[in-house]
């Protein structure tokens, strides 16, 4: 086999093999594969306006960058007739060459038989043409479902997404009729960060909730259902920066609007405080805790508000975009009566990662249970859903 010298990989998902497979023919031989994919770029359109490019080194590393995130790789050649890479998973390829036409390649994927068709150009002809992929696998010009979903969990993610949290909440209580009590709610949170160095992003993240039906306590007694309404819109602001052994801590400034369309269901005060947060991000997955404290600032002055909120998060990576995680939300109200303090869950829950129409969409489902909750009138349990579809960044 004569050397070649690749400028460029292009790699697009193909449905079947082409008909013409007496042309194909093994391409083998360790010394050649590894001289085949060092110094390789690949490259595939994902979807309209959304390219993936992965460079290989020499080395045995590699980077994809897509979604305007870079996940890491590292490749070997195995026995004489396969490359694998390996991210959150290993995958391995055999190659074949089209013998009609010696620039066309086709790598199969040695777990699960996928095909992979390929264009390979040398330093004089640049010639590139390209198909969307979908395949959640990846390949070596795109990422799979495992290395987003990786990705995804990190709280200092590049990628971008909109965020949809649907929650049903069960109350228990003191009060007459309390165990009776449910909500059924959204919370629209939209992350678009914004890139300041390779290990730093900058995070300005409104949490829109919509209620559509919450049973509210009277003081006349019983409970109240109030209709669809707006909640009180939380926000936050803050710098978060990666560091060596994949540290990550963020911190900034969270806050609370009076912006409910129901006074039962808001503060009708301006909240502001602090706002940090620490994790560890590992190959296998991710642990951390998010913290802060508002207090009221503005609006109305009848009673004082400092409450201490936060959020302790996990993740487990597994196969194929799967991961068993959880990240639910606690708080400790220092203006609550003695026994209505806190508010303290304990959950699990699985998530999946998938592409649609090329784009990557992260499905999870998380059931929390209150071990604290407010002895007069408080959670206890909660089921949560989350639809959350990557987004291309605007700048």
């Amino acid at each position: 086999m004569n050397r070649l010298s690749i400028a460029t990989f292009l790699f697009a998902f193909m449905a079947s093999p082409p008909a013409y497979a007496d042309n194909w023919q093994p391409f083998t031989g360790a010394d050649t594969l590894k001289e085949f994919v060092s110094g390789a770029t690949a490259q595939i359109e994902l979807t309209p306006g959304v390219t993936a490019v992965g460079t290989y080194h020499a080395d045995g590393t590699a980077e994809i960058e897509a979604w305007n995130e870079i996940f890491r790789r590292t490749w070997s050649v195995k026995g004489d007739d396969q490359v694998c890479y390996s991210d959150v998973e290993t995958n391995c390829f055999s190659f074949e060459q089209n013998q009609g036409d010696p620039a066309e390649y086709r790598a199969r994927n040695v777990a699960t038989g996928e095909m992979f068709m390929f264009r390979v150009t040398d330093d004089e002809a640049r010639t590139f043409s390209s198909e969307t992929s979908r395949d959640s696998e990846g390949g070596f010009g795109s990422p799979s479902a495992a290395e987003v979903a990786a990705a995804l969990s990190d709280p200092n993610t590049n990628m971008g997404t909109m965020n949809f949290q649907f929650d049903y909440i069960s109350y228990d209580g003191d009060i007459p009729g309390a165990d009776g009590a449910e909500a059924w709610r959204m919370l629209f949170q939209p992350s678009l960060p914004y890139k300041l160095t390779d290990s730093s992003n900058l995070f300005i993240r409104p949490a829109i909730p919509v209620i559509f039906s919450q049973d509210v306590p009277q003081q006349s007694g019983g409970f109240s259902s109030e209709g669809v309404d707006l909640g009180d819109i939380g926000f936050d602001a803050s710098l978060a920066k990666t560091f060596p052994g994949g540290i990550v801590i963020l911190a900034g400034l969270a806050g609370t609007l009076p912006t409910a369309t129901n006074d039962s269901l808001g503060l009708d005060q301006w909240l502001l405080g602090p706002e940090f947060a620490v994790a560890m991000v590992r190959p296998w997955g991710v642990v951390g805790t998010l913290v802060s404290h508002q207090w009221d600032v503005a609006g109305e002055g009848d009673y004082d508000t400092s409450i201490t909120g936060g959020q302790y998060f996990y993740a487990l990576n597994l196969k194929d975009g799967w991961q068993i995680n959880g990240s639910p939300t606690f708080s400790y109200n220092h203006e609550a009566s003695s026994g209505n303090e806190w508010t303290f869950p304990l959950a699990v829950g699985a998530s999946k990662t998938t592409f649609i129409g090329g784009r990557p969409w992260k499905f999870g489902l998380q059931y929390w249970h209150y071990i604290e909750s407010p002895d007069n009138f408080g959670p206890e349990y909660q089921i949560r859903f989350t639809v959350s579809p990557v987004v291309k960044l605007p700048w």
